[in-house]
């Protein structure tokens, strides 16, 4: 988890439990080198970070807006169940409303969170992950690339 002190003034904000319009247990933040993701224990809300990394650049909101809505798109062929909604950021960066179809200021997306636990390295790590695990998912991601549109 990440200190709040060194995070943007809206990342800082989407920590207070006031902000979503569900049950929240156990704020969570992660970060990568592209995003923020947030875990409220029912959903996760991932933003992406305005950066340019040469091979992807999301330093505007519309970018940002475009790269959230192929990532549903695309994630939502393998887990339709995981990957739910845009995410509407509304208001301002210290109070921000989720999913007002008023202008947007930011955008992110709404995954139904799964527990840590699950995975992959953790389930290694506990020898939960047999070869026949291994196989299934490999014969499972050929088919996916042999079906999929060129």
């Amino acid at each position: 988890m990440c200190s709040s002190s060194k995070q943007p003034p809206l990342i800082s904000a989407m920590m207070n439990p006031d902000v979503y319009n569900h049950p929240v247990d156990n704020l969570q933040l992660i970060e990568t080198h592209i995003s923020w993701v947030i875990l409220t224990g029912q959903y996760a809300y991932k933003l992406k970070k305005p950066v340019n990394l040469g091979f992807l650049d999301f330093t505007t909101l519309e970018k940002r807006r475009f790269y959230c809505e192929e990532e549903l798109r695309l994630n939502r062929r393998l887990a339709p169940n995981i990957y739910l909604d845009l995410v509407f950021i509304s208001g301002s960066p210290e109070k921000p409303r989720l999913n007002e179809k008023a202008e947007a200021f930011e955008f992110a997306v709404k995954m139904k969170q799964f527990p840590q636990a699950a995975q992959l390295d953790r389930m290694l790590s506990r020898g939960l992950i047999q070869s026949e695990h291994i196989d299934a998912m490999a014969c499972f991601i050929a088919d996916f690339h042999h079906n999929a549109s060129v």
